[in-house]
């Protein structure tokens, strides 16, 4: 049996589950320098946090 070097990102991808890829997702931003994790959108109707 052989070993593998590297393992491909959609095998990766594929053993996760949703709340797992939702809680690791990154955006590209250029501006700010690279991948970043997004900012929480506010939903209307919620209050502010303190």
């Amino acid at each position: 049996m052989a070993f593998r070097k590297t393992i491909p990102m959609s095998e990766l991808r594929d053993k996760q589950t949703a709340k797992d890829r939702e809680q690791h997702a990154t955006d590209y931003q250029p501006s700010r320098g690279g991948w970043l994790r997004p900012k929480d959108k506010p939903v209307l109707g919620t209050p502010k946090k303190p």
